[in-house]
């Protein structure tokens, strides 16, 4: 008797499926794949539970004959590549022929499609592998419904999340494709509610606005690069850039693609026009010649590997450099950071953005003039070697029994206790005692609001208006004041006292990149979603790691970690925000025992 067996089919098919269908997200991406190749130019998305009760997925694309729709639910029929060298020259959305297939292996899976000449259409149903197919009446093209996705793969449905963050996996595609494909109208209902309606357009730039909204829009800088790896798209102004790359989307031969090779060389082209822990926004779609890009490396198709890598990365980065500097007209451009108030600036008409390089400690040491038989020798050299991150303290900053050295790197605190020395991480602490302080005000009367002296009106991309709209109500119990204005645009009133000295608008778009994370999503009970939010409102409020502080700001934070630290010294989220080095360490360290 054997020990190797040949599986059945169906059990092929859900072993596949694995691999292609990863979650509702997955169906949906494969789905309109197909729309797309069908050269549909409407196409539809219903959704019930973040897709995982049913996608529905209709378009007005070629549609399929009898024949065409028997063969296309068989593993590997497909009509979009035929010999090894067309692997290739991949020119399709699709084209392994295993998307079909795999789904209707996990699902309740039905079909109807029509050809132009058709008289009648098919329909096609799959359950628990038994086909049902006969004729129907319906119009051009296709129309794909999936019924309780994994309801025979029990072990698969459980590792899915709340249908809330499903759906947001979905948004976040769907908002993908409409972005690549504007002469597409896509329209996505969710749960019985009207989500998306994006009529298709002639111009790109028109259907940027649709998405992602005026404000993004109209601060972003086209570009148009030929040769042989043409680039194409919008690259956003300083202003624009986010604390998370959720407004970053690359197209390899108008496929949506996750790729950190160009997000870098976008970043690396801005140089020290934006904070580094800012991000820009882009749309950049690059047109390879097929040979050179291999869009099979990934079950999914989320990835590509370009041959000429380097080459794709140094494009694109000079390409954006150019952009930039072109269109950056203004005499001096200035880019405010939320996190530490400072000022990043491009000086002069069409001038290329100035970069900053690293600090060289090593010219410092050669910069350094010993000056014999002067007691600051030591003092003057640590000015030199540290330079503007030196600041010098009075001799007497004493809190109880701690003297306060001063501030390391616009990052730390150095203190001497009595038998130690002690660097405390400021915006650890800061963040720290800002979430108690909260905390304590919300479980007694709420937070105390201030009132804007003009009310902020703020349109948002379609994937932020939903976050907003799940997590409003939170907001407005930890001080903040946000009125829904029609369609995209939120108007901003009143903020929680601690936060209305920042950058309102870049706060409230850190809260959206902050809520939009998995653990807010997947958050069961309201307090525990409380507590989310309000770490993040401490997280933005608080001193930021590279924030200046002056020596009253340095004293009046060392007196409350000094109040705090026997009860707690780690931040929210864990992190311990004090370090000790004991005398006998550094005794150690420096082998005098």
């Amino acid at each position: 008797m054997t020990k190797i067996q040949r599986l059945d089919q169906d059990l092929i098919n859900k072993i596949a499926a694995g691999e292609v269908v990863e979650r509702p997200a997955s169906v949906v991406k494969e789905l309109v794949e197909n729309s797309i190749d069908a050269n549909a130019d409407q196409i539809s998305i219903d959704l019930e539970k973040g897709g995982i009760d049913l996608i529905v997925i209709a378009d007005n694309g070629s549609g399929m004959s009898k024949e065409d729709a028997e063969l296309a639910i068989e593993r590997h029929a497909t009509s979009k590549i035929g010999k090894l060298e067309d692997l290739f020259n991949i020119q399709t959305m699709g084209f392994r022929g295993e998307a079909l297939a795999s789904i209707s292996s996990v699902s309740q899976f039905s079909l109807e499609t029509k050809i132009q000449e058709g008289i009648e259409g098919t329909s096609l149903k799959i359950e628990n592998g038994q086909l049902e197919i006969k004729p129907c009446g319906c119009p051009q093209g296709t129309k794909i419904t999936i019924r309780n996705l994994f309801y025979n793969v029990p072990a698969r449905k459980k590792f899915l999340k709340s249908p809330l963050t499903e759906y947001n996996h979905i948004l976040e595609i769907i908002t993908a494709f409409s972005l690549i494909h504007p002469q597409i109208s896509f329209k996505l209902v969710h749960n019985k509610t009207l989500i998306l309606n994006l009529p298709k357009t002639a111009v790109w730039l028109d259907r940027l606005k649709q998405v992602l909204g005026q404000d993004v829009a109209k601060d972003l800088i086209e570009i148009k690069q030929p040769g042989t790896i043409e680039i194409s798209g919008f690259v956003g102004k300083p202003q624009t850039a986010r604390q998370n790359r959720k407004s970053q989307f690359v197209f390899v031969n108008n496929r949506y693609v996750s790729d950190y090779l160009v997000a870098k060389a976008v970043k690396e082209a801005y140089g020290s026009l934006i904070p580094r822990e800012l991000n820009p926004v882009f749309v950049l779609s690059l047109k390879v010649p097929p040979k050179l890009v291999d869009v099979n490396v990934h079950p999914r198709k989320a990835e590509v590997k370009f041959s000429n890598a380097n080459e794709v990365y140094i494009a694109v980065m000079q390409a954006v450099q150019k952009f930039l500097a072109k269109n950056m007209t203004v005499a001096q451009y200035q880019v405010d950071s939320p996190a530490n108030g400072k000022r990043y600036t491009l000086k002069s008409q069409g001038e290329t953005p100035e970069y900053r390089p690293a600090v060289s400690y090593q010219s410092h040491f050669q910069n350094i003039q010993p000056r014999a038989g002067t007691s600051s020798q030591a003092l003057e050299f640590s000015k030199q070697i540290l330079k503007d991150d030196f600041v010098e303290q009075p001799d007497k900053q004493n809190i109880g029994d701690w003297k306060l050295l001063g501030q390391i790197h616009q990052a730390y605190l150095l203190v001497e206790a009595p038998s130690a020395i002690l660097i405390i991480d400021q915006h650890a602490a800061a963040e720290r005692l800002l979430y108690e302080r909260f905390k304590a005000e919300y479980a007694k009367a709420g937070i105390k609001s201030q009132k804007l002296l003009l009310p902020l009106n703020l349109e948002l991309s379609h994937r932020e208006v939903e976050i907003l709209n799940q997590s409003i109500e939170f907001l407005k119990n930890l001080g903040f004041d946000i009125e829904i204005f029609g369609g995209n645009t939120f108007m901003i009133n009143a903020v929680p006292q601690e936060l209305d000295k920042l950058d309102v608008k870049q706060t409230i778009l850190g809260l959206i990149n902050d809520l939009e994370e998995e653990d807010f999503m997947s958050a069961k009970s309201v307090a525990d979603k409380k507590d989310l939010v309000i770490k993040y409102a401490s997280c933005r409020a608080a001193v930021k790691f590279q924030d200046k502080l002056e020596l009253e700001e340095q004293i009046r934070l060392l007196k409350d970690v000094r109040a705090t630290m026997d009860v707690i010294n780690t931040c929210p989220h864990g992190r311990p925000f004090i370090m000790e080095l004991t005398m006998d360490q550094l005794a150690k360290n420096f082998k005098r025992k």
